[in-house]
């Protein structure tokens, strides 16, 4: 795969992580569950999501939410793309909707969005010349959005692993509200139940050392413990449920030629944008 990945302008790094533009090389790609929920639109070519018995076509453009299983693509070779990766709570403040809308679903942004909206920026994006200016009109869109009008659902702060792992009780009245109303409040921001986010955010915090790390210099058990796991193989089954692989197959798979996980192969330069 081909691509280029961006930090965002300033105003907007509280809830987006990163901007990438791409041309797929290779014909299947792999996700893992993620608690980050992503704005994707085609700008060449077309994807299909693979299902156990079928091949759904994607829309063009479309927001993933927040997932709690691995996703398998079969993409046109040579499809172009530019993709949003929203930080948690990203989504709702970006566009003003729960985001337990789009929880385990892909929803057409025609569909998510109102319709002048999205064909502004499409109309945009199809009329861009160069790879910086299309993400100009992302950012531009994306501001927009984030100071858009109309009623927004109450916001909740970012909150770190730390955090996450603390008894539901002791974190709503660390944040002064009750228990329920935590509850509530989380599955809008987050897209989720807490319960789930604990375990992504883990998973997360897992995924983001191995990625930095090479695969002679991991100790599995020591990420393991260091994430709030019970011990190595609690970490080995939340792994694979959320990838479909171990994390040594995984480690070894993702710098091979035409992988299903070459959206993971990131270098020094491309990691802070990921897993800050």
């Amino acid at each position: 795969m081909m691509r280029h990945v961006v930090l965002p302008v300033p105003p907007l790094r509280a809830c987006i992580r990163n901007i990438m533009i791409g041309e797929f090389t290779s014909a299947d790609s792999h996700l893992p569950a993620t608690p980050d929920a992503q704005l994707v639109i085609y700008l060449r070519g077309s994807a299909s999501l693979l299902e156990p018995a079928s091949a759904a076509p994607m829309p063009l453009a479309f927001i993933a939410g927040t997932c709690m299983t691995p996703r398998r693509f079969r993409v046109d070779i040579g499809s172009r793309f530019i993709g949003v990766t929203f930080r948690p709570t990203g989504l709702s403040a970006c566009f003003g909707m729960p985001a337990n809308l789009f929880f385990e679903r892909i929803v057409a942004l025609e569909d998510a969005l109102p319709q002048h909206t999205v064909a502004r920026l499409t109309n945009e994006l199809y009329g861009v010349a160069s790879m910086h200016a299309a993400v100009e009109a992302v950012e531009a869109f994306l501001m927009r959005s984030l100071h858009g009008g109309g009623k927004r659902e109450p916001a909740l702060p970012a909150l770190g692993l730390e955090r996450l792992l603390m008894p539901a009780a002791a974190l709503a009245d660390g944040l002064s509200l009750g228990t329920r109303q935590l509850e509530r409040r989380f599955l809008v921001n987050y897209g989720m139940p807490l319960r789930d986010c604990r375990r992504l955010a883990r998973f997360s915090s897992v995924l983001a050392q191995l990625l930095a790390g090479t695969p002679a210099a991991v100790s599995m058990a020591r990420i393991a413990v260091e994430a709030h796991y019970v011990d190595q193989a609690h970490f080995i089954r939340d792994f694979r449920q959320f990838v479909g692989d171990t994390p040594g197959r995984f480690l070894k798979a993702k710098d091979e030629e035409d992988s299903i996980y070459s959206l993971w192969r990131l270098n020094a330069a491309e990691l802070p944008a990921f897993i800050d």
